[in-house]
């Protein structure tokens, strides 16, 4: 292997599998078939005429040359992205990227997003999803949105709006009846989102109330809140809501709520700007509208 010629998608793939220590979980980051990642390494290891990886599980082992090599590939990897960085700050002038969970997009931010061009045309807004992919890199964006109680730590955080959680359902799931009691709600077929942040979502909805609710079947679990929506509007049963995300829904007659109950706690979304967001003016002109209304 000369100095002329180096592999980057070898060692591209090597780099995500080390600093995973799996192939599975470096095919994810970098959307590609696990057995796709293995022959990326396996042709870097025949080239180099070593072995990187042990092959152990439930994860892998560096090999003592493995481990020598990642840690010059990382650093190498580093120091290209803060040139390209460098290099695309100066064209970014009148625009900035944004790391948010596609919920969140698609029935707060896009909705809105029109007023903030209206006010700043300038300003170009690129959001970026991060649902697939949950090792993203949020460095490489100028603001970030989470869901928690606090933002990121370290970072200039402020609300959007707090959680405020409602039980919903399609209109013919209550057979055009009133909304149910706690109690009556308890006892029906509830719909879970499994995602770390919300698992228990349902317990806090009940929270102090005295009440209970079973656990739930494997196929009333969802970790896309996108698929949970559209199973809750397809009437599969009764899920969490969130306002003011749903407002629309319940305005149109499209969604109802299953009990009369608001749950309001102090998690919700917070919008951080980011090291590479404080060198520009326009991301702190982003959060301050985006916030503007916080609850």
């Amino acid at each position: 292997m000369g100095e002329r010629h180096l592999p980057l998608q070898q060692l591209n793939a090597f780099e995500v599998a080390a600093r995973h220590l799996s192939f599975s979980h470096a095919a994810r980051e970098l959307n590609v078939q696990q057995p796709a990642v293995s022959r990326q390494v396996a042709a870097l290891e025949e080239a180099l005429g070593v072995a990187l990886f042990v092959r152990t599980k439930p994860r892998l082992t560096l090999t003592q040359e493995g481990e020598t090599l990642a840690i010059a590939v990382r650093k190498g990897f580093e120091a290209m992205r803060g040139g390209v960085d460098a290099v695309q700050s100066r064209s970014d002038h009148g625009r900035i990227e944004v790391s948010a969970a596609i919920g969140f997009t698609s029935l707060y931010l896009l909705p809105r997003l029109a007023e903030f061009q209206a006010l700043h045309p300038d300003i170009k807004v690129q959001v970026v999803t991060r649902d697939q992919n949950p090792d993203y890199d949020v460095s490489r964006c100028d603001a970030v949105v989470v869901f928690d109680d606090r933002g990121v730590p370290g970072l200039r955080s402020e609300r959007v709006f707090r959680e405020n959680m409602v039980a919903v359902c399609h209109p013919d799931y209550l057979g055009g009846g009133a909304a149910l009691s706690l109690e009556a709600l308890s006892r029906e077929r509830l719909l879970h989102m499994s995602g770390p942040a919300h698992i228990g979502d349902w317990e806090r909805f009940f929270r102090g109330s005295g009440l209970s609710v079973k656990k739930p079947d494997n196929h009333d679990r969802f970790l896309s809140y996108m698929v949970y929506l559209r199973a809750i509007q397809n009437g599969l049963g009764i899920g969490i809501g969130w306002r003011p995300m749903i407002d629309e829904f319940l305005s149109s007659g499209a969604l109802v709520l299953a009990n009369t109950r608001e749950c309001v706690t102090d998690r919700g979304y917070f919008c951080s700007i980011t090291p590479r967001g404080t060198s520009k003016p326009e991301t702190s002109l982003f959060l301050e509208w985006l916030c503007g209304g916080a609850l």
